[in-house]
């Protein structure tokens, strides 16, 4: 700034001068009109308060707060560039008395402030757009300019201010120019080199225009006083003072806040980056083609790590671009493509996309994929389990229909026809209890692949389930073809099998049916395969029998018969007949044995020996048992405290687990003392299982009920039974007390089971007696009790009593008659 002490108007002749002369009129009054020391002061609190704007525009981004960000960087801004104009106007050096107009000084802080804060909301109409940063910065340095001059216009001087034009125009073109350049590369981009960058020319932006603008001017004394109404410049000092305090309270805001935000950021993105490092899911984040990151499963997945890997990442994802699928639907939607691995085989994987923004405002995306191939598996097994047996792998019923379905039409074109057998082994059932199920599932394991071996490739062998399973022998019209194949499955399935360590020998029963003869649909030959099979049972087993029509009749019998059982026990219609056993000593009743009994609506009389059998493979024997248990024990409540009642156990019955604690509720429920109920047993019963059945008796004796062994003399290791089970009783089969009167060798076993009973403390019961003479023989055994025709035909339970008073009278009529018999 010049200064002139002529009244006549002064015209800057420096203004119309070489540029050269201009420079160094800026430089002359940098460094021969103000004090360095106070300059260098200006251009820290300018170099500060940038640095601290800076730093509040890192949090102006989008959100509820923005405007409030905004207002506060415009504070900022504003107090550093009025800070460092009076800095620097206070570094002036003058002779003249100078003092500052308070009104004017406020006016051009709100100006220029104002001015600067449009600017800014200018660069956030949008984040990162180079034109809008540049148009706010040519706003900011336009604010910065009016602060200037206005600032200017509050100094109170002996005199007046003549600005040289060009100068001043260099001044506005160099804050412009600064300013639209700093905001445009500070903004660009968060990294430090380009926000130091930035800041430079922001500080130029406000340096440049305070010098060129005081170059510009031009001091002529008048004379005038007008120093006397303005501040001091000890007064300006302390606002300067101030304004500075307030932007580097704002800096050291600033800066804490940041501090808190990248701690904050940073721990989130550790956390995020934690995320999706454990995810299964490979993350992939790229710019057309660049891998900018990926996750730990990408880096596994796609193997990024290597060469390999990245070249078929960069064809895979050119590949991905172009997918119609996905860029029609964009990230909502997920497609299922392949892609090689490692090994070059491809892989199943499915895949998504997201269009994001990079952290430097360039368009990215993020493609998520997730390995398929754990999933394809599981599904690829669950398809196969929905139509095999897990245990052998064979086809089951659900695929055994769909193929029969083939085959049928396969049939009907060429006028052929096939044979369906069913094939059920023989005592699987003593295999199974007797050395396990492991053992059982080994055995089925091997008759799957004896069965398999015997087929031609166009048969079909299946499992139901079970022991079942069904051939379906392609061809087999002619009865000829199916006997050879089922003599080849019998003579194959009748040599022991080693299981574990134990060699186990079973047979099999085998039952055919064939199409179109047999049936036409598969319900109906299968049904049919299944009526022959179980006839091949019945007929002694290890046998093949063909379908006929009689057959399905008695299946059908059978079938009746167990739905009228099921309405029978549903509607409690069974009914229990008593049968005394007496004292072999003096007739008396010493207790009676419980025999179920049925006669239906529709079937008449059933007897025991139709029925039972039904029940217990059907597995209506639990709920019969269980009938007959509570019945027979209800009814020995009402007989006298001596009198015990006895009830068989068929032996599917005995083996169910928990026919223990149903004796012992029968017992609690209806009173009845354990030492009144005899449980009668037969040796078939236990040779299944012989530890579990000496547990079970064990148990049942533990209640205090007696143990009978029926039928006695009838299987194969009744001495060893003996002395292994705990029996109270021996019941000698009636077929040994039959007609023993005329035939010495049933009246010798008789004997000897009598003397062994004696001898082993057991009461020996014989059954089946209905002569007198055979009678005779059995006290001369010593026989304890008997049971038959002779004694009572079995009666109803409201018959028992009058049996009972009929009994003692006849005893006490006896009794009287032997004491006045005459003495001989």
């Amino acid at each position: 700034m010049g200064v002139r002490r002529s009244k006549s108007p002064v015209v800057g002749g420096v203004a119309c001068g070489h540029p050269r002369e201009i420079l160094m009129r800026i430089i002359d009054c940098l460094t021969l009109e103000h004090d360095l020391s106070l300059v260098v002061l200006a251009a820290a609190v300018c170099v500060v308060g940038t640095a601290a704007s800076l730093a509040v525009t890192q949090r102006t981004g989008p959100g509820p707060r923005r405007f409030l960000w905004l207002n506060l960087l415009a504070v900022c801004l504003g107090s550093t560039v009025w800070a460092t104009h009076f800095l620097a106007m206070l570094a002036y050096q003058t002779s003249v008395p100078m003092t500052y107009g308070p009104g004017q000084t406020l006016v051009s802080y709100l100006a220029g402030t104002l001015i600067m804060g449009l600017g800014l909301h200018v660069v956030a109409l949008r984040s990162g757009h180079g034109g809008y940063a540049s148009a706010g910065g040519v706003v900011i340095g336009l604010g910065v300019a009016v602060l200037h001059y206005l600032g200017m216009e509050a100094v109170h001087l002996p005199g007046s201010f003549h600005y040289d034009p060009a100068l001043v125009m260099t001044s506005l073109l160099a804050a412009c120019g600064f300013g639209a350049a700093g905001l445009f590369i500070a903004t660009r981009s968060r990294l430090l080199k380009w926000r130091i960058t930035g800041a430079t020319l922001l500080v130029l932006m406000t340096v440049s225009l305070h010098f060129i603008g005081m170059a510009a001017i031009t001091l002529e004394l008048d004379g005038s006083d007008r120093v006397g109404q303005g501040m001091s410049r000890g007064i300006l000092a302390i606002a300067v003072l101030l304004a500075a305090i307030t932007v580097l309270g704002i800096a050291v805001a600033s800066v804490l806040v940041e501090r808190a935000v990248d701690r904050r950021l940073a721990s989130e993105a550790e956390r995020f980056k934690t995320l999706a490092n454990g995810t299964h899911e490979a993350l992939v984040i790229h710019r057309q083609g660049e891998i900018i990151d990926s996750n730990a499963a990408a880096r596994r997945l796609l193997d990024l790590e290597s060469e390999a890997g990245l070249r078929t990442l960069g064809a895979w994802l050119v590949a991905l671009a172009g997918h119609e699928s996905l860029r029609e639907a964009g990230g909502d939607r997920r497609i299922e493509l392949e892609m090689p691995g490692r090994d070059g085989a491809v892989f199943p994987v499915e895949v998504s996309r997201l269009g994001i923004q990079l952290a430097n405002g360039q368009a990215g995306e993020l493609v998520a994929a997730s390995d398929l191939t754990l999933r394809k598996q599981a599904e690829a097994r669950i398809a196969h389990l929905a139509l095999h047996d897990p245990l052998t792998e064979l086809p089951n019923r659900r695929l055994f229909a769909e193929l029969f379905e083939k085959a049928m039409s396969y049939a009907e074109r060429n006028r052929d026809g096939f044979a369906i057998l069913s094939v059920d082994l023989d005592g699987f059932k003593q295999v199974n209890d007797m050395l396990g199920h492991g053992a059982g599932d080994e055995l089925l394991r091997v008759v799957a692949q004896r069965l398999s071996s015997l087929l031609r490739k166009a048969d079909l062998l299946a499992r139901f389930g079970g022991d079942e399973f069904v051939i379906l022998q392609s061809r087999g019209s002619l009865p000829s073809e199916v006997v050879g194949l089922a003599d080849r499955l019998l003579t194959s399935l009748s040599e022991p099998i080693t299981v574990g360590t134990s060699a186990v020998s079973i047979s099999t029963s085998i039952g055919v049916a064939i199409y179109p003869k047999d049936g036409t649909t598969c319900e109906e030959l299968l049904r049919n395969a299944d009526t022959a099979m179980y006839r091949a049972k019945a007929d002694g087993k290890a046998t093949c029998r063909f379908f006929e029509e009689a057959m399905d009749a008695a299946l059908n019998q059978r079938r009746r018969l167990e739905g009228r059982l099921r309405t029978a026990l549903a509607e409690q219609r069974l009914d229990l007949a008593f049968q005394p056993l007496v004292s072999s000593e003096d007739g008396g009743a010493v207790g009676f044995e419980a025999l179920v009994r049925w006669h239906d609506a529709e079937l008449g009389h059933v007897p025991p020996s139709d029925f039972i059998p039904v029940a217990e493979s059907t597995g209506l024997i639990f709920a019969v048992g269980e009938f007959v248990l509570r019945r027979a024990c209800e009814a020995a409540i009402s007989w006298g405290p001596s009198l015990r009642v006895a009830v068989n156990l068929s032996a599917v019955q005995f083996r169910r687990k928990g026919l223990v604690e149903l004796v012992r509720r029968t017992l609690a429920d209806t009173g009845l003392d354990g030492n009144r109920l005899e449980l009668e047993v037969t040796e078939s019963l236990l040779i299944d299982n012989r530890d579990e059945a000496l547990q079970t008796l064990t148990a049942l004796k533990a209640l205090g009920v007696r143990i009978a062994m029926d039928d006695f003399g009838t299987g194969y290791s009744s001495l060893s039974y003996l002395q292994s089970f705990p029996f109270d009783t021996i019941k000698i089969d009636r077929t040994f007390i039959s007609g023993m009167d005329r035939n010495e060798q049933n009246a010798s076993i008789v004997r000897a089971v009598t003397s062994m009973g004696r001898g082993l403390q057991m009461r020996v019961v014989a059954e089946g007696v209905e002569t007198d003479s055979e009678a005779a023989l059995l006290r001369s055994f010593d026989c304890d009790e008997m049971q038959g025709y002779l004694i009572a035909r079995p009666m109803p339970a409201n018959k028992v009593a009058d049996y009972l008073s009929a009994t003692t009278l006849s005893r006490e009529l006896d009794a009287r008659s032997d004491e006045t018999a005459p003495i001989a």
